[in-house]
């Protein structure tokens, strides 16, 4: 049996790597400090101090814990393997949003998750612009700003305000989202998964679509919009997976049941026959 840390710990590390690394150097990068990991996908020298702060800070909660770092996967992508693994695994993801940190836009987030054999058991979002610390522990509920999330009744259709993030998917699908968008509220995108989720906790947002799925971008989040009584799978009715980053079939992460329901047929055109 492996003993867990304490949240509140947890939280208050990542809270001050995401100060001491991301918050000190937001808005005075020097060009040579960005670089690109492939076209289009960016990485600061903020994102690489920030990972390897917080495997100091989680390593030292969780001694024999395993880290997997989203900028230590693009050197190694094996790393990705330790998350079915018997020893704990701490899923980080630095900065989330590195093209608005890069551009001096304050939509940013520091995301952590912890995996136990292949679950994610807590789960951390943290806004260090405006300090907002979103926490779960599995079981437990959600908290944001220590203050316990229940998101209640969902809204009619035609009031659930979400974003979409589908480009270069599946065109006859985006089409048809595209013909239904006076079916729904409006739309908004942050460019950060985790300011997404911590705004649909809020409940100012109500859901997200995803296509691509990477772990350290959804885990935290799933498991905290799980806890706070919200609902995600994907379109085709598969569960989240966070060993699934490619599928055919994008994911619909929404404050409740009825909402993901609502949406998939009135936005997606798609049969409620799950």
């Amino acid at each position: 049996m492996i003993a867990l840390p304490d949240p509140s710990a947890v939280a208050e590390a990542i809270k001050q790597a995401a100060r001491d690394e991301a918050l000190s150097r937001f808005q005075r990068l020097q060009a040579h400090e960005i670089s690109e990991k492939s076209p289009g996908d960016l990485v600061t020298i903020a994102d690489l101090e920030t990972e390897r702060a917080l495997n100091r800070a989680l390593s030292a909660l969780l001694p024999g814990s395993t880290m997997v770092g989203e900028e230590a996967v693009a050197e190694n992508p094996a790393l990705l393997q330790a998350l079915q693994g018997e020893e704990a695994c701490w899923l980080i993801d630095p900065i989330d949003g590195t093209i608005n940190y890069a551009a001096g836009v304050p939509l940013f987030a520091t995301m952590v998750a912890l995996i136990i054999r292949g679950e994610v058991v807590g789960g951390w979002i943290y806004d260090p612009v405006h300090d907002v610390m979103a926490m779960a522990e599995k079981g437990s509920g959600a908290y944001l700003d220590g203050q316990q999330i229940s998101l209640g009744a969902d809204p009619a259709l035609e009031r659930l305000s979400g974003c979409l993030h589908l480009s270069g998917y599946d065109r006859d699908l985006a089409a048809t989202a595209a013909r239904n968008f006076d079916a729904v509220g409006p739309l908004l995108v942050l460019h950060c998964a985790g300011l997404e989720y911590q705004v649909m906790l809020r409940g100012r947002l109500h859901y997200a679509v995803y296509l691509r799925t990477n772990p350290w971008d959804h885990a935290p989040g799933q498991l905290l919009l799980a806890e706070a009584g919200g609902h995600t799978a994907r379109l085709d009715g598969s569960p989240y997976d966070i060993n699934v980053i490619s599928h055919a079939s994008p994911l619909l992460a929404a404050v409740g049941e009825d909402a993901w329901k609502d949406l998939r047929g009135g936005l997606f055109g798609m049969k409620n026959d799950l």
